[in-house]
């Protein structure tokens, strides 16, 4: 019996090489010598495909699957949950967003990520066709991985709109001031709006430039020198406020190494203590932790985590939590943790978050290295 995906395979071959075969007159011979080199078809197209059911439970997968996109074959066949485990949260949405209209319309796509064995995220374009085959309905699926330099270093059309939205509202507010001003009253309540407006519109503009920066000075970087630099940088705001900064991941890192950009790293790590410091009360404590993981052909990946024992994020808000200009603060404009992600994801990595409203917020920051580390603990 010809295997599902080796079938895809080979209509593919039948309709480029030549005329479909007429199955009334189709020798054993001629279907024998077809089914090899349309197997080797298969295997090197440069995406995975897959055949799943309606409850997205996958059944066969095309054995490139972990060449292509980190995962093994094992992880995913009968599996209920893969999707949960393999796509991120806040990419889980626009996943789910994007299948609402499936059964109506028989086909979707959406790009996303997906986590590899190694924890680290690849870029995917993800696309589902409604399909009848042995004598029922199934859905087969193509995921064919992306380059990530390309994917991050655009900023989002969504997030620009939303940045001039704010910037609009703000110069709203100054066109009314200052047609009050005209009326002549020189010292008034109307000019410190009027200023508080200014610098208001100054604060965005400068975050906004942070948030959109790209790499411009890429070289190996010490890990642990990272993490000691931002450490630094914060820690006279942790002892003003009393919180206690627990800081012993560098010395967990030895000599990690990874190829970025310096500056850019040190950003993204101060953004997390910053959200962490703001987070928790007087008294509360915040930690830094690291791990070095080994995995399959010598890969290994940095785990560096900032554990606060802060407010919490609300379950409701965690899968928006890595979105530009979010928040849920007052007077803050939900810049920090997105320009953090941002970062990270230039240097082919990805941040995670978990979080129990009223127990505190661990931010996991996890990245490729190019040196191989030696032993270390979390």
């Amino acid at each position: 019996m010809v295997n599902p995906l080796t079938k895809l395979a080979l209509d593919i071959q039948q309709e480029k090489i030549g005329p479909r075969l007429d199955t009334r007159k189709e020798s054993l011979s001629e279907t024998v010598a077809m089914q090899q080199p349309a197997s080797e078809l298969a295997q090197s197209l440069p995406c995975v495909l897959y055949e799943c059911n309606h409850a997205l439970q996958i059944s066969h997968v095309s054995s490139n699957v972990f060449e292509l996109s980190g995962v093994w074959p094992k992880d995913l066949i009968g599996s209920r949950d893969h999707w949960e485990q393999r796509i991120p949260r806040e990419d889980l949405k626009l996943v789910s967003d994007k299948l609402v209209d499936f059964d109506t319309v028989g086909s979707a796509s959406a790009i996303h990520r997906l986590i590899r064995e190694s924890g680290l995220p690849i870029w995917v374009c993800h696309s589902w066709r409604r399909s009848n085959a042995r004598g029922g309905e199934i859905i087969r699926g193509c995921i064919v991985p992306m380059e990530n330099e390309r994917r991050v270093q655009g900023v989002d059309p969504v997030v620009i709109s939303r940045f001039v939205h704010k910037l609009g509202n703000q110069f709203q507010l100054l066109n009314l001031v200052i047609n009050s001003l005209r009326k002549g009253l020189p010292d008034s309540r109307e000019t410190e709006i009027l200023q508080q407006a200014v610098e208001k519109s100054i604060e965005l503009a400068r975050a906004f430039s942070d948030f959109s920066q790209a790499s411009t000075w890429m070289s190996i970087v010490d890990l642990g020198e990272i993490f000691r630099a931002a450490y630094v940088t914060k820690r006279s705001s942790f002892i003003e406020k009393g919180v206690i900064l627990d800081e012993r991941a560098s010395a967990s890192l030895g000599a990690v190494s990874v190829y970025g950009d310096p500056f850019l790293l040190e950003v993204a790590v101060s953004n997390l203590l910053q959200n962490a410091l703001e987070a928790t009360e007087a008294g509360g404590k915040v930690e830094l932790g690291a791990d070095v993981e080994a995995h399959q052909n010598s890969v290994f990946v940095a785990k560096l985590a900032v554990i606060d024992s802060g407010c919490g994020v609300a379950e409701s808000n965690l899968e928006n939590v890595f979105i530009p200009f979010f928040t849920s603060k007052k007077d803050h404009e939900g810049l920090g943790l997105s320009m953090a992600a941002r970062f990270i994801e230039l240097h082919n990595g990805i941040l995670k978050l978990t979080s129990a409203e009223g127990k505190g917020t661990k931010v996991e920051m996890i990245l490729p290295t190019i040196h191989s580390p030696g032993h270390s603990d979390f």
